[in-house]
């Protein structure tokens, strides 16, 4: 009887602790894996020197925007690295890529010395998941060339996604920033084809 009972707790011990485990995290990047080859193109160079955030998404966890102005943060989708980092870097790879230009870097604030022909400054207004719709991208940038006064623009941008499923979601917000991008990249063809 005695152990009859030792079994029994031990099974209870058991699926108690089955009971209390934590799913494991899963981790996000916006980056883009396809993106493997660089650039060869020298010109034009361009420094994302940097990068401002609302508080709201400038955390690990993913953040979903719900109806009636609800968010959800997830603890267990979580960002592979600081956001901060993840955007710049991500478009200095895609304005590479449009620019063909091996020489577009993304560098924290301590860059700022880095001479270039470009420095580009974000202002990220909105980088948001949002359940049933995808995702909504509103960024202002300042240009500022070498020479020649700096050039203001805004991005604001919504991509639609297949389903609130968070690698879906996050697909979204990764082709928003490519369209963020393809504003700059326009902007910076411009510049440069008026000071030929």
């Amino acid at each position: 009887m005695k152990l009859e009972r030792i079994a029994l707790a031990a099974g209870m011990l058991a699926l108690l602790v089955g009971c209390g485990t934590s799913p494991a995290p899963r981790y996000f990047t916006l980056g883009d894996s396809s993106l493997l080859s660089v650039p060869q193109g020298q010109t034009p160079s361009i420094v994302i020197a940097q990068t401002n955030l609302p508080e709201l998404i400038d955390r690990p966890q993913l953040v979903l925007r719900q109806a009636d102005n609800r968010v959800r943060i997830d603890e267990w989708m979580r960002w592979a690295e600081p956001l901060r980092r993840d955007i710049p870097r991500v478009l200095a790879d895609e304005l590479g890529r449009l620019l063909d230009s091996g020489r577009v870097l993304s560098l924290p604030v301590d860059g700022q010395g880095f001479d270039a022909d470009f420095r580009l400054l974000l202002d990220v207004q909105r980088l948001e998941a949002v359940e049933g719709q995808g995702a909504q991208v509103d960024i202002v940038w300042r240009l500022l060339p070498r020479q020649g006064k700096p050039i203001f623009g805004r991005s604001t941008l919504r991509e639609s996604s297949v389903s609130n499923e968070p690698e879906q979601l996050v697909a979204a917000q990764r082709r928003a920033l490519k369209a963020v991008a393809e504003d700059i990249a326009r902007q910076v063809r411009l510049t440069t084809a008026n000071k030929s």
